[in-house]
């Protein structure tokens, strides 16, 4: 399995990690970039707007991806405690599971989230673990936080793909 995790803010903090097969790579790669809105170089779903993103969320939860939501709701942490309690975790659980390759959108946090996962699982992780920004696959976890986090018929629309864990 290869994972593929990005971050969602609205309200609480939701960092997202979907597992995919690896021979469903190559087709999803191509299923998310004929999603791209014309004149995007990616799909962000804040940039999308509100008459495409119904359209990309229904055609996402078809697709052979599901995830886990780690949400950290206190507002006792700042963004980067959170982000530090909801990788620790993703990366534990993903060391239980088969996979073999974790790709992360890159920020400007890259450098903690590198000792994050040395700190949880050593210097010799189970999987071989990148930063990206132009990978087409971190724009499914962006769907999936993001139409979780808009509630209502947009996490109806995606709920069967979606394991949340509360943190």
């Amino acid at each position: 399995m290869h994972a593929f995790i990005d971050e969602s803010k609205r309200g609480e903090y939701a960092l997202c990690a979907v597992t995919v097969a690896p021979g469903d790579l190559t087709s999803l790669r191509k299923q998310m970039n004929a999603l791209r809105p014309a004149g995007h170089s990616r799909i962000h779903m804040t940039g999308v707007g509100k008459k495409l993103a119904p359209k990309i969320v229904a055609e996402v939860a078809r697709l052979e991806a599901t995830s886990r939501i780690y949400l950290m709701a206190s507002k006792k942490v700042n963004e980067r405690q959170a982000r530090d309690v909801t990788l620790a975790a993703a990366v534990r659980d993903l060391a239980q599971m088969s996979v073999t390759n974790v790709v992360i959108e890159s920020c400007d946090q890259d450098r903690e989230d590198n000792r994050i996962i040395r700190d949880e699982l050593g210097g010799d992780p189970p999987f071989v673990y990148t930063h990206d920004r132009t990978n087409p696959l971190l724009w499914i976890p962006d769907v999936h936080a993001w139409a979780w986090g808009r509630s209502g018929s947009m996490r109806a629309k995606i709920a069967h793909r979606i394991t949340v864990v509360k943190l």
